[in-house]
């Protein structure tokens, strides 16, 4: 649990960074926030690899109040994880979601996501 407690913090300090300037994001932000990004991929490949028990407590957070929880927690059950049909169909609903309704750079970084996804994975068009 003390994973899915980390997780949820550093996907929360990414969504809502505590500080933000242009000079903070320039100088410190990109590294601090890829370095909190890297940390939730390995924290969700540790839940896969050695405690599988906490995945479903994981998959809860795509039900998150907040999208940009969803999205990122969406990203990693797809990409980390080996999750069951449901968690994998709200997984990608969230990311069509966000594909087709965020009209700024996040959302054609979405578009472009699902595009590379089906390639790889042509199955989850119809799920």
């Amino acid at each position: 649990m003390e994973l899915i407690q980390e997780y949820l913090a550093l996907v929360t300090d990414v969504v809502f960074p505590k500080e933000f300037s242009e000079k903070a994001y320039f100088a410190n932000f990109s590294k601090e926030h890829n370095r909190k990004a890297t940390r939730m991929r390995k924290i969700a490949a540790e839940i896969e690899q050695k405690y599988p028990e906490l995945k479903s407590e994981f998959c809860k957070m795509l039900s998150h109040e907040n999208a940009g929880v969803r999205i990122w927690v969406a990203h990693h059950v797809l990409e980390v994880m080996n999750c069951d049909k449901s968690s994998r169909k709200a997984a990608l609903r969230e990311i069509r979601y966000a594909a087709k309704t965020d009209k700024t750079a996040n959302g054609f970084g979405e578009k472009i996501w699902l595009k590379d996804w089906y390639k790889t994975h042509p199955k989850d068009r119809w799920i």
